[in-house]
């Protein structure tokens, strides 16, 4: 028996884009099998010195740069009602540094990411070609023009 090795476009208004989410999918499967047997004291674990990032905060991570680069980025918007929800704590903290989420359950963090990566999709999805290639103009002083389809391509590097 052989695995097909291919790209099956997701439903989007073009299928160009539907192949990008499909890899932004992908990915985002290897991260959930990867974690999937994560228990607490794993997800809270923070390296031999107490100073790395812990898997627990970094799943809140890539769930709130994916908003962030969605509602700041490209919609040029505060994060609505159900995204703060979402997201409570801020990216960084003082020093500039990941958040740190401690005492934070597998399931929650899944639950997140899946919320998260269904408002994504769901704008996504609605965008044209055109739309999906539009240059963003920087947003609070940043020094970048972006595009929903470098973003995609940036969160599938992230992950």
């Amino acid at each position: 028996m052989t695995t097909e090795l291919k790209i099956d476009p997701l439903e989007a208004r073009d299928p160009e884009i539907g192949c990008w989410l499909w890899a932004l999918a992908e990915v985002r499967q290897r991260t959930l099998r990867l974690v999937q047997d994560c228990d607490l004291r794993l997800l809270d674990w923070r390296g031999p010195d107490g100073r790395e990032n812990s898997i627990g905060s970094l799943l809140y991570h890539i769930a709130i740069v994916e908003m962030s680069w969605l509602y700041l980025d490209l919609l040029r918007q505060e994060f609505p009602p159900e995204v703060n929800e979402l997201l409570p704590l801020p990216m960084a903290d003082a020093d500039d540094k990941v958040s740190q989420v401690t005492g934070m359950p597998l399931t929650e963090h899944l639950n997140r990411l899946h919320a998260t990566r269904e408002i994504a999709f769901s704008i996504f999805q609605k965008m044209d070609l055109p739309e999906w290639r539009r240059l963003r103009p920087p947003v609070n002083e940043q020094n970048y023009e972006t595009t929903p389809e470098w973003a995609v391509f940036h969160l599938i590097e992230h992950e």
